[in-house]
């Protein structure tokens, strides 16, 4: 699981468990840690702002998981996000189209007792019968109005126009002319806007999706083939040309920069 940060520098972390939450962290430990019980109780992977309208999105990872948007009742003082109450919802697409049209509907018992999801009978996702789902929710991030994530179950990059609502795959591993990126996992931008994606798998690479889609590879980690320690991305934008130690998994690996395009 994963997380991600708010724009004031706090973590939100994310429990990948069926009954899992989030919590908002202090990464400098001044302040206790606290739960977020308005973003709901599922199988969380990660989360993102859209900055500019004040809503955030939340993936899930299950191979039925769910598209999520939390939009708050309102802002703290100093124009923050007020995780306290809000409107939980799930996407709904077009019948069994995958791309198109997203309609938002609300998610009517966001923290159902933890019996209930246990024995499967009020799972947020199901709340919504016709609500779309999605192979396995991975990493999330906003750029220029638009929501970008990853699913690693089927080896796609969707991208969520904010504004006009509709919902494109950017990338799709099994149709794509140069198919170098699998086991899709975190993502990133770069402040030039391309997009940086963690595989979990695959050849263990970072790839760079360009703003035209052409795909980069930027590094890789060597001799080992599988991480559920996914790199921290921030990091990678800072490395250039020099090789790095890393300990994955208890198990030390040259993480080897592949030149730039």
């Amino acid at each position: 699981c994963a997380g991600g940060v708010t724009p004031w520098n706090s973590w939100l972390t994310c429990e990948e468990t069926s009954t899992g939450q989030v919590y908002e962290c202090d990464p400098s430990g001044k302040n206790d840690s606290k739960v977020l019980p308005a973003l709901g109780r599922f199988k969380h992977e990660a989360v993102a702002e859209d900055f500019l309208n004040k809503h955030l999105y939340l993936t899930e990872d299950t191979p039925d998981g769910g598209f999520y948007r939390f939009i708050p009742d309102g802002l703290t003082k100093d124009g923050k996000i007020n995780f306290s109450s809000g409107k939980l919802q799930i996407a709904v697409l077009n019948g069994d189209f995958q791309e198109g049209k997203v309609e938002w509907k609300n998610i009517k018992d966001p923290n159902p007792p933890i019996w209930q999801i246990l024995l499967k009978i009020n799972e947020l996702r199901y709340q919504v019968k016709d609500s779309a789902k999605f192979n396995g929710g991975e990493g999330i991030a906003y750029y220029e109005g638009k929501i970008y994530f990853a699913t690693k179950g089927d080896n796609k990059i969707w991208c969520y126009d904010t504004k006009n609502q509709n919902i494109i795959i950017l990338y799709d591993h099994s149709t794509h002319p140069n198919p170098i990126l699998s086991g899709v996992d975190n993502i990133v931008f770069s402040s030039s806007g391309d997009l940086f994606v963690a595989e979990d798998g695959g050849n263990m690479q970072i790839v760079a999706i360009d703003s035209d889609g052409s795909l980069v590879p930027i590094l890789q980690i060597v001799g080992q083939y599988e991480s559920e320690n996914t790199l921290d991305l921030h990091l990678i934008l800072q490395m250039r040309d020099y090789i790095l130690v890393l300990n994955v998994e208890n198990q030390e690996a040259p993480l080897v920069v592949l030149p730039m395009k």
